[in-house]
């Protein structure tokens, strides 16, 4: 999976310069350009809200529910894909500002943070050796002080 993200990045340049051409010779140079000076003001118009949203967000999650905190934030990850579909229409490129745009509609941003979710599921199996305790149910010990036969030697 890894090969194939590398190699996906690789290609995206020589794609967007294809793409670049494409659109160039359908509408024009000029407007083409004009087109991709649009996509990135616009991509830094929404990390700008997104930005300030998501700070916001951050902010009034952590001060008024801290037992809540980490639920909200795991739900948060609609603020998350709205900063990448800024990222993607801030790079310059055709190929990418469509990507930011589609993740701006809200359904498809929906169907990529629940199919985000099921791959953390399938990545993260639950460990059946893995206790989880609430803060009662467990003391901490102290340390104990190992012998010298048993430190990992230091090379």
């Amino acid at each position: 999976m890894v090969k194939r993200i590398i190699a996906a990045i690789l290609l995206l340049p020589l794609a967007e310069i294809v793409a670049f051409i494409l659109v160039a010779t359908l509408i024009g140079t000029g407007p083409a350009l004009l087109v991709v000076l649009a996509s990135t003001i616009a991509g830094s118009l929404v990390l700008r809200a997104a930005g300030r949203a998501g700070l916001a967000h951050f902010r009034g999650t952590i001060a008024g529910a801290p037992d809540g905190a980490a639920q909200n934030l795991q739900h948060g990850a609609g603020g998350v894909l709205t900063v990448l579909a800024g990222l993607l229409l801030f790079v310059p490129g055709f190929l990418t500002s469509l990507a930011g745009v589609l993740l701006l509609i809200g359904p498809v941003r929906q169907a990529c943070n629940s199919r985000f979710k099921q791959w953390l599921r399938r990545r993260q199996p639950s460990d059946p050796g893995t206790l989880d305790l609430k803060p009662g149910e467990w003391t901490q010990l102290p340390d104990r002080e190992l012998s010298d036969e048993t430190r990992p030697r230091r090379d």
